[in-house]
């Protein structure tokens, strides 16, 4: 019998850029725009040689701080660029 018991999240697990994309619900190309600067400031990420990673904490730090409880704190908060919301 296999146990189907969830492991635990790893919040210092790295994640490559598709996987922080489909997380974030944006495509991997808009992570790359925002690492090149472009928009909005994406998610903090890894450089490890080539290769980028984002770890899960800083995936969320990124979703908390966009999180609000209505639109004028969004607003306030300045995350709306050209209508867009700086997302995807």
């Amino acid at each position: 019998m296999t146990d189907r018991t969830p492991k635990p999240i790893d919040p210092d697990q790295l994640l490559n850029t598709s996987q922080a994309a489909r997380l974030l619900n944006v495509k991997p190309n808009t992570l790359a725009k925002w690492r090149a600067g472009y928009g909005a400031d994406g998610p903090r990420f890894v450089k490890i040689g080539r290769k980028v990673c984002y770890r899960r904490t800083d995936l969320q730090a990124f979703i908390d701080a966009r999180t609000f409880e209505n639109t004028a704190q969004s607003w306030a908060a300045g995350t709306r660029r050209n209508g867009s919301g700086g997302f995807g």
